[in-house]
């Protein structure tokens, strides 16, 4: 009987390479009575960093066992930890029954039978199942959890039209959860439907009115749209959260400017060179330097 199930699910790319190996260890004790050792008896390091195959064998008349098979991406030789991983467990050397067993960063888990009793086949994918429990349907929580990690890491993409599409799922399911409508709005944002963002932001602010983030990101759908009143209302009550914030204080003289408010205008972006990033080497905020813009504004103004 031949089958592979594959899960890929968040919650399912976070299990640890040592649990597939004690599954795959478990069930050669199980269903072939043999017992693997805790030690490999032979290592065989490949000349890619961090990539290495280790055999866990049983002597006997013919050699059989687990061999596993690791392999690590580093992106920025810099990282400490590897950005994508592969991670396998394959039995070897017994007669009409094979395992593997895959971890995946990016694909999840990966199991594949070989095996020639259907009902010990049957039994694996249930010990599988209980064991893991990610073949079962998802709650509803952990599919919005899952939508919410995206929206966060890959929300931008296609100029937000991803975002876009995972945020109307995640309000379908949540309508309202704070992340849900923020990163909507943010992707409306991005993709310049702007007056869909900020139908989305406003819903974030009532949610939670404490998100300095939120009402900056409001102030600047209005700005897109002309509404400079709302733009200064959001940015202040933004700037009021956050006091100090470099980009805020960018935002609400360019605001002002738009607004003909030349003396107040100079004035913030005179705060604007002050709070820098550049003005403080020190500072490991890694948002965008608008000293240029400031620099350049203040010499038409003044």
């Amino acid at each position: 009987m031949k089958q592979k199930i594959e899960i890929n699910t968040m919650i399912a790319r976070n299990v640890y390479t040592s649990e597939s190996f004690d599954f795959v260890k478990k069930v050669v004790e199980i269903f072939c009575k043999d017992t693997i050792p805790k030690k490999a008896n032979e290592i065989h390091r490949q000349n890619k960093l961090n990539h290495y195959t280790d055999e866990f064998r049983l002597y006997g008349t013919k050699e059989k066992g687990i061999k596993y098979h690791s392999y690590y991406k580093i992106a920025d030789t810099k990282q400490e930890k590897s950005s994508i991983y592969t991670h396998t467990n394959e039995t070897f050397g017994y007669a009409d029954f094979w395992i593997k067993f895959t971890l995946s960063s990016h694909d999840g888990l990966i199991l594949e039978i070989d095996i020639a009793d259907k009902e010990k086949a049957e039994s694996i994918i249930e010990l599988f199942e209980k064991d893991f429990g990610y073949s079962r349907e998802q709650t509803k929580e952990e599919v919005f959890d899952e939508i919410i990690h995206d929206l966060r890491t890959r929300g931008s993409e296609r100029k937000g039209e991803y975002g876009i599409e995972m945020g109307l799922t995640a309000i379908q399911i949540y309508p309202d959860d704070f992340w849900a409508q923020f990163y909507l709005g943010l992707s409306y944002a991005l993709n310049n439907q702007h007056k869909e963002a900020i139908n989305h932001l406003e819903a974030a602010t009532k949610i939670d009115p404490k998100s300095y983030d939120v009402f900056y990101n409001l102030a600047k759908s209005y700005l897109e749209v002309d509404q400079l009143k709302k733009a200064k209302k959001a940015i202040l009550h933004a700037k009021s959260l956050a006091e100090n914030n470099h980009v805020i204080i960018y935002y609400l003289a360019l605001i002002l400017d738009k607004m003909d408010a030349k003396e107040d205008a100079i004035k913030y972006y005179k705060k604007t060179l002050e709070t820098s990033p550049e003005k403080k080497p020190s500072d490991k905020r890694t948002g965008k330097s608008y000293l240029k813009e400031a620099q350049k504004r203040l010499k038409e103004l003044e």
